[in-house]
């Protein structure tokens, strides 16, 4: 089958949706199908086109044998303002539809939203060369951006972006969701349910592992092996609310025995860094983002892993960094609102703990908690990587994905029930 997928993000990208939509792709491939990429120019998460793609409009490579048609977008100067995040994403879908009008006619399209303007995009594509049109959300536009405060509700942008949601969710012939809580947002708004299929993200259990023996990044850092390791990895943006962790590691400053660190980059990784010097900060690590292979150890180096999530963030997110920290073997503390995707899941699998969000008291108590209590903690890790092994191994997601797709989005070519056990949030 010829399958083109339209998705912002695409390796070398670590972060965001690039290497998910790159496994899928790999898959498709791997098992006979012409499957093509139709991506931007690598911007996560710096916000800055990479070195070695600037200065183009358009650019092919083959990735892991995979053909990648890179498309130009404008990258704002300042991501936090709305409009330019706006423009942001509408250049990328409209450049989209001029470079992916060629000869070779897809029989079926893979849209990867955000951006969900995308989708429109896609669409137009199908009705050119008599495709079907599925979408992949892997975060719930707008209700994302009305939740961390960057598009308010009732203005013009958000009634347009609420009715470019129901536009598109009418219009593609299958959409897929990430969790049970995106399911149910949708059904909510009008979707019919029989239209909604989830197919979770997903992780490479061979590649991200529990650790084995003294951990080489610690040694590249000066953390020593018996100092309490509490570590955040991952993009460094406005739904995460970061400020809750770094105002709770101000706890832990004068502490020779638990170390606070944060791991990535973003737009909001300048006010992060300018609170941790208003709090007087000088034992919180602030390191960049490290590459991909070296991913596994830096996990395994961590006694707790932190997710924070802002207090309005509920089921319009589903955090991929949650699949990487189980599947590694260690204990999840998530500052993040209780009934939420993320803090139902991680109750529901004891993958971790979960703290009131926007809170550096419960969230440092909690790191103090865990630090104390080393086997009830260490039994947090070994529930996760169980989890991931049961629910979210790549190979099994993606045999499902590549089912589903070939049936032309029908979901009576999933294993009954199966999409709901996945998550686990049924």
């Amino acid at each position: 089958m010829k399958i083109l997928i339209l998705g912002l993000n695409y390796l070398p990208e670590s972060t965001s949706i690039g290497p998910y939509t790159a496994d899928l792709a790999e898959y498709l491939r791997a098992h006979g199908h012409d499957a093509r990429v139709v991506t931007g120019f690598p911007t996560a998460p710096q916000w800055k086109v990479w070195e070695g793609y600037q200065g183009k409009w358009f650019h092919s490579e083959v990735i892991n044998g995979v053909p990648v048609q890179r498309t130009y977008l404008y990258v704002p100067k300042n991501p936090r303002k709305p409009l330019q995040r706006i423009l942001f994403d509408c250049s990328f879908a409209f450049s989209v539809l001029r470079v992916a009008i060629a000869r070779w006619r897809p029989e079926a399209i893979v849209v990867v939203s955000p951006p969900l303007q995308l989708a429109v995009t896609g669409l137009v594509l199908a009705a050119l060369n008599r495709a079907r049109v599925f979408l992949l959300i892997q975060d719930l536009v707008p209700d994302a951006a009305v939740a961390v405060g960057a598009m308010s509700p009732g203005s013009t942008a958000c009634r347009l972006a609420y009715a470019l949601e129901r536009f598109v969710y009418r219009r593609v012939a299958g959409i897929g969701v990430i969790c049970d809580g995106m399911r149910r947002n949708l059904i909510a708004k009008g979707v019919p349910e029989g239209k909604v299929v989830i197919l979770p993200n997903y992780v490479d259990l061979n590649f991200i592992r529990p650790p084995a023996g003294e951990s080489s990044f610690r040694a590249q850092y000066g953390i020593a092996p018996n100092r309490f390791l509490a570590m955040y990895s991952g993009s460094v943006a406005g739904k995460q609310g970061l400020q809750t962790f770094v105002q709770a590691a101000a706890e832990f400053d004068s502490d020779p025995d638990v170390t606070c660190c944060l791991i990535g980059e973003g737009p909001y990784l300048p006010e992060l860094k300018q609170l941790a010097g208003d709090l007087s900060l000088k034992r919180f690590l602030f390191l960049p983002l490290q590459p991909r292979e070296t991913l596994p150890t830096q996990l395994a180096a961590a006694d707790v892993l932190v997710i924070t999530q802002r207090k309005a963030v509920r089921d319009v997110v589903f955090p991929g960094k949650l699949l990487y920290y189980m599947a590694s073997g260690r204990p999840i503390l998530a500052a993040v609102t209780e009934d939420s995707e993320t803090g139902r899941f991680i109750r529901k699998h004891q993958v971790g703990m979960v703290v009131p969000p926007e809170d550096p008291a419960s969230l440092a108590q909690a790191i103090r908690w865990m630090q104390s209590n080393p086997e009830k903690t260490r039994q947090f890790g070994l529930n996760g990587r169980r989890t991931a092994e049961t629910q979210f191994d790549r190979s099994v997601v993606l045999e499902r994905f590549a089912a589903y797709i070939e049936s032309g989005f029908e979901s009576r070519s999933l294993v009954p029930g199966q999409t709901e056990r996945t998550v686990g949030a049924r």
